[in-house]
């Protein structure tokens, strides 16, 4: 329930505080004088497209401020809950624009995106005459509308549904590890013996990979390592070099080797040393003669384009190839065994599916006999209401493909015309804004006001209205409100009178600007407003006491409700 709005700087507002009640309340005031800047400013904190010329001239930004009782409202609350904002039995939201057209918006003193924001306002208000906010505008709400209609007989049959749903989900979940229908299968299985044959026909061994790059680097780079050892060899073997001075190290120490057995040990050594260099010499002179072979890199090219191929396809390393095939293998293996198994479950799955045709039907024989009756009360409603030619139909058409939906495979539109002779047109496509206000009063009073959010807005209701119709139009509001909150703005008195709150909207000059200026009615403002709705004059005796019987009818028929 919309509890507050305080508007600063829109428009001709300078500002103002409008504290609702239950119930109806009701907006009224002179054409012009903005009432309509009202729902601008509501709209805009419900999170419609701002647009800085609503900003008061000479102000450098303008703000709205709604508060919301949301205690009993579950659907609000999951979202809150879903978004991690804290919150008791209120939300207050505030948002500002400025002249630059930027704009904040603020939940609980969280900051929220218009999206964000949207998702919970169309929970929680509804506002009729403007296309963005009416959720019967929308063809998948038309059919939930039609569905809560039917009520619980309906539920049962979705309830069935749903069973035979879960358990065709649950074949399909067999038939797909089985290689799925038969046509599936054949080609699951011919792309698992490809799989298998392409792996299996590399006879990859671990660290091949690795082993083939290295021979692949040494062949990239044998001109360099054959100048490196024919140095290596040189420096060794040369006149000179390390081996002749090895030599002589070696005599010398020999020479002395009788003399203690340190020195006999030394000589050891380095004999030992220089027969280690010889043969280190030697292998270095094999690797001098070592020869290209282009046909040895060509050889190893190919084999690492063949891993590297197989490795894009089944995994990034030796082991992730070797676990695809492990699957691959054990999955050809169910598959081609399980010829049987699948033809049972494809059985049993046409069985599911010729049941879901058959409660299918049912669902939507049940929503027809639903949008009949619901098509013919709205009719006659719409004709209290002041539209005498007004027809309502509900279109029922088969959604395209096969769909296996707990929805069922209807598509509904509903048709209206306000005027007799026109052919029906969907309902998003031709109604006014005063017809679509009278519409969704002509269906909240039908159904009993439990479908929507918890606050309605009606703008020009009273469009076309008068006399006798005026007066059913009020009391279907009083009705209504017994569980749903109203703001209606009206030009009628006859929902003035049935009013539970009045608000009267004036335009006034303050210090040589003009203003506008919203304040709640007591009981002398009520009357006097009914009057003036009525041409009569304040001064009138009759007219007071045609307006006070007025409101005291009102009285008495909302006493009656309760």
């Amino acid at each position: 329930m919309l509890k507050s709005l305080s508007i600063k700087n829109v428009a001709l507002i300078r500002y103002s505080e409008i504290e609702f009640n239950n119930g109806l309340n009701v907006l009224s005031g002179e054409t012009g004088a903005g009432k309509s800047v009202v729902l601008d400013a509501l709209n805009f904190a419900l999170g419609q497209k701002a647009d800085k010329s609503m900003i008061c001239h000479g102000e450098k930004d303008c703000a709205v401020t709604c508060c919301f009782d949301i205690s009993d409202n579950k659907s609000v609350q999951e979202v809150l809950d879903e978004l991690q904002i804290d919150y008791d039995d209120e939300i207050i939201i505030r948002r500002t624009l400025n002249i630059d057209g930027k704009s904040s918006i603020k939940l609980n003193g969280e900051t929220f995106t218009a999206t964000m924001l949207r998702r919970i306002t169309s929970l929680l208000v509804d506002v009729h005459g403007q296309s963005d906010h009416f959720i019967l505008l929308k063809e998948a709400n038309q059919l939930s509308l039609i569905d809560d209609l039917c009520g619980d007989d309906l539920s049962e049959t979705k309830q069935e549904i749903s069973t035979y749903l879960s358990k065709i989900k649950d074949i399909d979940a067999q038939l797909e590890k089985l290689g799925g229908d038969d046509s599936l299968r054949a080609r699951k299985i011919d792309y698992l013996q490809f799989a298998v044959s392409e792996i299996k026909s590399l006879n990859l061994q671990e660290g091949e990979e690795e082993s083939l790059l290295e021979k692949k680097k040494k062949l990239l780079n044998l001109e360099k390592i054959a100048l490196a050892c024919s140095d290596a060899f040189s420096a060794l073997s040369a006149d000179g070099g390390v081996t002749d001075v090895l030599s002589n190290v070696s005599r010398k120490i020999s020479s002395i080797s009788q003399y203690g057995r340190e020195y006999a040990d030394l000589s050891e050594r380095l004999e030992a040393a220089l027969d280690e260099i010889a043969d280190i010499a030697e292998v270095i002179n094999d690797y001098c003669d070592e020869g290209f072979d282009p046909l040895e890199l060509e050889e190893i090219e190919t084999r690492l384009n063949a891993i590297n191929a197989v490795k894009k396809k089944y995994g990034k390393t030796y082991k992730d190839v070797m676990a695809s095939l492990h699957a691959f293998e054990e999955e050809l293996d169910l598959i081609s065994f399980g010829v049987e198994r699948a033809e049972e479950l494809g059985k049993q799955r046409i069985a599911l599916t010729q049941a879901l045709d058959g409660l299918y039907d049912v669902l939507t024989d049940k929503r027809k006999k639903t949008a009949e009756k619901l098509s013919q009360k709205l009719s006659e409603k719409l004709k209290e209401l002041g539209m005498k030619g007004a027809r309502f139909d509900v279109e029922f058409s088969l959604t395209d493909g096969e769909v296996y939906s707990t929805r069922g495979r209807d598509t509904i539109r509903f048709m209206f015309t306000a005027n007799k002779g026109e052919v029906l047109k969907p309902l998003s496509k031709i109604i006014s804004g005063g017809e679509l206000s009278r519409l969704m009063l002509a269906i909240k009073a039908v159904t009993g006001g439990n479908f929507g959010a918890e606050t309605f807005i009606f703008d020009e209701i009273d469009v076309g209205i008068s006399g006798e119709a005026a007066q059913v139009v009020s009391e279907n509001f009083a009705k209504i409100a017994l569980s749903k909150q109203i703001i209606a703005i009206s030009h009628l008195p006859q929902i003035i009178a049935m009013a539970d709150t009045g608000f009267l909207i004036n335009k006034r000059e303050e210090d040589g600007r003009t203003v506008t200026h919203v304040s709640k009615l007591d009981g002398t403002g009520k009357v006097n407003e009914v009057i003036r709705l009525i041409g009569g004059s304040v001064s009138s005796v009759a007219a007071q006491m045609h307006a006070g019987e007025m409101i005291a009818n009102a009285d008495h028929f909302k006493a009656n409700l309760n």
